[in-house]
C-alpha cells in the first residue's frame, strides 16, 4: 500500500523536478518516490541510515 505525504519545495527545486519528470515521461510524484527510495537505499548501504530500534 502507498502512503501520501505533502512536502513544500523551493520553487527552483520544484521546477527542476518538473523538467526531469517531463524528460523521463513520468509524473513528478513518481520521480520523487523513485528518488526517495534510492536515497534511503544508499543511506542504508553507507551506514548513514539511523537505527530505528527503540524509536517511537
Amino acid at each position: 500500500m502507498s502512503k501520501r505525504i505533502q512536502v513544500t519545495l523551493p520553487d527552483r527545486l520544484a521546477e527542476e523536478l518538473d523538467q526531469w519528470a517531463n524528460a523521463d515521461g513520468r509524473a513528478v510524484a513518481n520521480l520523487c518516490a523513485f528518488l526517495l527510495e534510492r536515497a534511503v537505499r544508499q543511506a542504508k548501504q553507507s551506514g548513514d541510515y539511523p537505527s530505528v530500534e527503540g524509536s517511537r
